[in-house]
């Protein structure tokens, strides 16, 4: 019984370690689909970093020293998971799958415009110097931005 109250302390001192946000890190993403790896570069200087895809517009960026961002790209507007009909959900899933795709294994920029009312970063990103938010209007995976969200029902 003993054995068993030690290591249920130790899982959860090892549990609480694992799931703390860094001082730093901000609000936690309400859901994260998958992490792919890329190469972030600003300013001449470039670095690893993971990125976790959470939605066909927006990602989170974990940097080194625990320095995590999240940026919504500023020039489109992505289907909603949380959409009332499927059609919006199943083009959510695509929009997502396709921005972790295009983003695993790149080197990309991003160009800060402003933040919102989380304080997220919004961003015009670029892969390879070509507009991601473009190329994802061009392949009917968003639509470009506008102030209200459309209905892809």
């Amino acid at each position: 019984m003993e054995r068993m109250r030690k290591f249920s302390a130790v899982a959860a001192a090892l549990y609480s370690l694992v799931t703390a946000a860094p001082a730093d890190a901000g609000p936690r993403s309400a859901f994260i689909s998958f992490s792919v790896h890329a190469t972030y570069c600003e300013n001449s200087a470039c670095e690893p970093v993971t990125l976790q895809i959470a939605s066909g517009d927006t990602f989170v960026i974990n940097r080194w020293g625990n320095h995590r961002e999240q940026v919504r790209i500023a020039n489109i507007d992505a289907p909603n998971r949380q959409a009332r009909c499927v059609r919006e959900r199943e083009r959510a899933d695509q929009a997502t799958d396709r921005l972790g795709r295009l983003l695993n294994g790149s080197t990309f920029t991003m160009a800060r415009v402003n933040t919102d009312r989380r304080g997220d970063s919004i961003a015009f990103v670029s892969v390879d110097r070509r507009d991601l938010g473009h190329r994802l209007v061009r392949e009917g995976l968003a639509f470009p931005w506008e102030p209200r969200h459309r209905s892809w029902c």
